[in-house]
């Protein structure tokens, strides 16, 4: 039976953020850390058909092979959680998002918000193929994105 491990997924996130600190580490480091977003990306990954709880965390591998687009939506919501914890939720970030007249940082603020924005943008864009891919084989998605009329 083919299942999908977790080093997938891994892959899968370097190849999307591009983050060359991962570079400075040694691999089994970067690979814990990124594996650590899997969790927290299966939780909010709510609609999926597959049973997401269905992972072996000592063999680092779910006990399935994931669909195209789980697999895609999941990096996402990894992409998400990286997002958040190394521009969104750090001090610094938090800081310059929450500062006073007294304290200008400009350059912090203005990443923090372009992070927020690209958070927003993903899980929109996760939203969306869930919504797809729970309406596929109805006529409203018929309808909707086929530009098919309804026979009577």
């Amino acid at each position: 039976m083919s299942r999908t491990s977790y080093k997938e997924l891994a892959d899968a996130l370097f190849d999307k953020i591009k983050d060359y600190s991962f570079i400075k580490m040694d691999i089994t480091s970067a690979y814990e850390i990124v594996t650590n977003y899997i969790r927290p990306a299966c939780v909010k990954f709510e609609n999926c058909k597959q049973d997401l709880s269905d992972r072996d965390d000592e063999l680092k591998e779910f006990n399935f092979k994931l669909t195209d687009n789980t697999f895609e939506i999941l990096v996402n919501y990894m992409v998400i959680e990286w997002l958040a914890s190394n521009y969104i939720l750090t001090g610094q970030a938090l800081k310059a998002g929450m500062s006073t007249t007294d304290f200008h940082k400009y350059d912090n603020k203005d990443m923090l918000s372009k992070c927020i924005e690209l958070k927003n943008n993903l899980m929109a864009e996760n939203k969306q193929i869930e919504i797809n891919k729970s309406y596929k084989k109805s006529k409203l998605y018929d309808i909707a994105m086929n530009k098919k009329r309804i026979q009577k």
